[in-house]
């Protein structure tokens, strides 16, 4: 009784947030898939350590720069906008991957472009992330949401390294887990297609101390039908 009263009151309750974790929960387990296959690709094809290393700056590189852009786009278009363009964005370029893997492609010319659209992609993400999870919970939620959600990405975080090595190892090739990485994509760009916009949308009215961060969570409450 106390797991189910539990449920009923805590984050877990609001389906917006159901659909947020679980997208964050498929997406990490993608991006550790990504991680095994990645230099998977560019050793089995002889690229060697600098290549790999390169590769690997042309993601970083972007990403750094581009965290504070996210924020911006964030406060502008919305969280929720700019986490689906970045999903969808990187669903593709992360197939296109698949591709090269599936073709023994691994020049910087290849996979160099391609890193670096990933890289932004999750600099622009990683912001709007933080700034959705407050328009979806009341306050009194908010810490417990977190910390679900936290515990959903240590969870992927260690299935994702395990389920790639073992596609590659299986496989001897990173394509699979290319294409792992591509529909966690857009299983989280789904998620959030499907987080009702009013729900979402609450940061355009909660910009200033006592907002209506209440009346925004009661509403979205009642968008959809309580246990989902």
């Amino acid at each position: 009784m106390r797991t189910l009263a539990a449920w009923r009151s805590g984050p877990l309750a609001m389906p917006s947030f159901r659909l947020l974790t679980g997208g964050q929960f498929t997406s990490t387990i993608g991006d550790y898939c990504y991680a095994v296959a990645l230099p998977w690709l560019v050793l089995s094809s002889h690229g060697g350590a600098i290549l790999l290393g390169t590769v690997l700056a042309c993601y970083g590189v972007p990403r750094m720069v581009l965290i504070p852009v996210g924020g911006v786009l964030a406060d502008k278009v919305g969280p929720r906008t700019v986490m689906l363009i970045a999903d969808a964005g990187r669903c593709v370029v992360v197939a296109a991957m698949a591709v090269l893997a599936a073709r023994h492609t691994a020049s910087l010319t290849a996979l160099g472009p391609a890193a670096a659209l990933i890289g932004a992609g999750e600099g622009l993400f990683i912001p709007a992330s933080f700034s959705l999870m407050p328009s979806l919970l009341s306050e009194e939620r908010l810490a417990a949401g977190n910390a679900i959600s936290n515990a959903a990405v240590q969870a992927g975080s260690l299935l994702g390294p395990a389920l790639g090595g073992a596609l590659v190892a299986t496989t001897r090739a990173s394509t699979w887990a290319f294409v792992i990485d591509a529909a966690s994509f857009a299983v989280s760009a789904l998620t959030l297609a499907l987080i009702p916009r009013r729900a979402a949308g609450c940061w355009r009215c909660c910009g200033s101390r006592g907002c209506c961060r209440s009346s925004c969570w009661s509403s979205s409450r009642r968008t959809w039908p309580a246990g989902g």
